[in-house]
């Protein structure tokens, strides 16, 4: 019996030995890992954020104005519309604005689906490596990809910018 409990009080005290030993390395490594996902995180603001925060700032300036005073692009000079105009066109000019506002809310739902698309790519990339870094290195392929996100949504913008002035001078011209 003697013998028995020697045994099982040097596997237990073999088994606190391993559990204090280890303590202080998960303990690092749980703060290490804490410092890559901080890392992670704060480049995914940084990034995508500032870029969605831009975009909605530019849908807010696109949207929203009165047709009869001006257009959206920033290549034509606006007249606003004469005063004795139609009920018609006011009305035609009305339906087109809307339109356009729809369409331009539909440009930044695709590109708000692009980034948090590319946001999540990259925490899942980021989570993968152990070293700040190595997630900094990932940081550049994400502002690639949101740049270029964006950058197509600029040109979009601009493409239907050019179509609603185009269609607003035919309407009430």
């Amino acid at each position: 019996m003697k013998n028995s409990n020697r045994t099982l009080f040097s596997i237990i005290a073999f088994g606190l030995f391993l559990v204090f030993v280890n303590l202080p390395i998960a303990a690092y490594a749980k703060q290490n890992n804490s410092a890559v996902d901080d890392l992670i995180e704060e480049i995914a603001r940084d990034v995508v954020d500032r870029i969605k925060e831009t975009a909605s700032e530019e849908v807010r300036r696109n949207t929203g104005i009165n047709p009869l005073q001006r257009g959206y692009g920033q290549c034509y000079r606006y007249a606003s519309v004469p005063a004795n105009t139609s009920e018609e066109t006011q009305r035609e000019l009305q339906k087109l604005d809307e339109e356009y506002d729809r369409k331009i809310e539909k440009l930044n739902e695709e590109l708000q689906h692009k980034l948090d698309k590319a946001r999540d790519e990259f925490r899942r990339e980021a989570a993968k490596e152990d070293k700040p870094e190595k997630v900094r290195g990932k940081r550049k392929k994400l502002q690639e990809k949101v740049d270029k996100a964006y950058a197509k949504f600029k040109e979009k913008l601009a493409e239907e910018n050019t179509r609603f002035d185009k269609k607003r001078n035919k309407i009430y011209k």
